[in-house]
């Protein structure tokens, strides 16, 4: 397992902006590739039901509870965004918790607090 402070760095800090489908966040890959088979948010400790994430990426938009069993290839370098679709976040700092499980690297588990733009 890769350690909180290394994973810190797939989020791209100042992408939490809510948009009229929901919030979003972006995360950038400078680590490893990985194929990411689930995916867990939670803000300020709430959890976001699977069925309201969405990844977005080239394009697509994936639901979390699809990842199972198509995956999600997160090579270096790509850039998806993630939805919390119906979420709209106050002003102030969020705390999120992200929780990715991969083929490659198994379960991968990181917080940030980032502010909507």
């Amino acid at each position: 397992m890769l350690p909180p402070a290394v994973l810190r760095q797939l989020y791209v800090q100042g992408s939490l902006t809510n948009t009229p489908e929901g919030a979003t966040f972006r995360l950038k890959n400078s680590l490893a590739p990985a194929t990411v088979i689930g995916l867990e948010i939670a803000v300020d400790g709430q959890k976001v039901p699977p069925e309201k994430i969405f990844v977005i990426a080239g394009g697509q938009k994936k639901g979390a509870s699809e990842l199972a069993t198509a995956g999600q290839k997160f090579n270096v370098r790509d850039e998806v965004t993630i939805l919390l679709a119906g979420t709209t976040l106050s002003p102030g700092a969020h705390k999120l918790d992200i929780k990715a499980k991969t083929k490659e690297w198994g379960e991968l588990a990181f917080d940030v607090t980032d502010t909507p733009r």
